[in-house]
């Protein structure tokens, strides 16, 4: 970063734009699934793990089919596609909230805002007003109605 900036005083290269939107960092739905995929199948080995230790140290015969609960990833995906609760870290604690929500099919209109929103990892409190403004790289692909703050 210190290396393109000294090299952007310089003249060297030119200054870049970093609200514009090929800039910006999308999570898309592939490797969002595949994150949330990936926690639940770590989980499910986990207990597997944590079962048929537990059957062993008490000297029983392992059954398998008790081991793997085939219901931990099913019931994580369920969960998370209707609470857009997306992912838990190692507290317990929910990593990404309002990342699945139901269309809202309104009106053409709304459809269409609702499909160009986009989470900006701002805090309300924050006092920047450039990545909050429209850029023009925007036109067609982020809606103007939508703010990263909701209607307030």
């Amino acid at each position: 970063m210190c290396h393109r900036l000294l090299n952007a005083h310089l003249g060297r290269i030119k200054e870049d734009d970093r609200d514009h939107y090929g800039k910006k960092r999308l999570d898309m739905a592939g490797s969002l699934l595949g994150m949330l995929f990936r926690n639940l199948f770590r989980r499910y080995i986990k207990e597997a793990g944590r079962y048929l230790k537990a059957q062993a140290d008490k000297g029983d015969n392992l059954n398998i089919t008790k081991a793997f609960k085939k219901d931990i990833i099913t019931d994580g995906l369920k969960y998370a596609l209707a609470t857009g609760n997306w992912g838990t870290n190692a507290a317990g604690e929910v990593s990404k909230t309002g990342v699945s929500q139901v269309l809202n099919r309104l009106t053409f209109a709304s459809t269409l805002s609702h499909l160009r929103r986009l989470n900006t990892p701002l805090q309300k409190s924050g006092k920047l007003t450039k990545p909050r403004q429209l850029h023009n790289t925007h036109w067609g692909m982020v809606c103007p109605a939508e703010t990263p703050e909701g209607q307030a």
